[in-house]
């Protein structure tokens, strides 16, 4: 079978790259399905929420701040989102979605939620179940990993 891992071992090693590539190869799969980056579309749900704050937006998602940059900017072009200048504070730059951008957002997440279907479909509840408590459980475990110290 071709792309597939056999792990005969549990070495942490394996389950590095076993990660690395499903998440790459979930990364591709689903923006050619959704037609979206699954970064991009994290940045338009933060929006449905309404206006905030660039610098926020950059906070609450899990990308470079010179990604939310260039997202901000091109999803801006696009007419999906405009930026406005904070009246209390000019240095502060405001983040909303359009109508447009409403509409593309609401389409994007009916496309995730069909593409997750599809994914998780040879899956039992059950290991539905398990399978999202384990990411959480190593979600929180990297969270609480102190950062290496750096060695000049």
């Amino acid at each position: 079978m071709k792309g597939v891992f056999i792990i005969a071992t549990c070495h942490t090693e394996d389950l590095l790259y076993l990660l690395m590539h499903l998440n790459k190869h979930i990364s591709t799969r689903f923006e050619r399905c959704a037609g979206v980056s699954p970064n991009r579309l994290e940045l338009l749900c933060k929006l449905t929420g309404g206006q905030i704050s660039q610098s926020d937006l950059q906070k609450a998602v899990s990308i470079d701040p010179a990604a939310v940059t260039r997202h901000v900017q091109q999803l801006e072009a696009e007419g999906i989102l405009l930026r406005t200048r904070c009246e209390n504070d000019n240095r502060i730059t405001l983040v909303q979605l359009t109508e447009a951008g409403k509409s593309k957002v609401a389409a994007f997440k009916a496309e995730k939620d069909r593409f997750m279907e599809e994914l998780q479909a040879d899956l039992t509840e059950s290991e539905r179940l398990a399978f999202v408590q384990t990411l959480q459980k190593l979600n929180s475990q990297i969270q609480q990993m102190k950062e290496p110290s750096k060695t000049n």
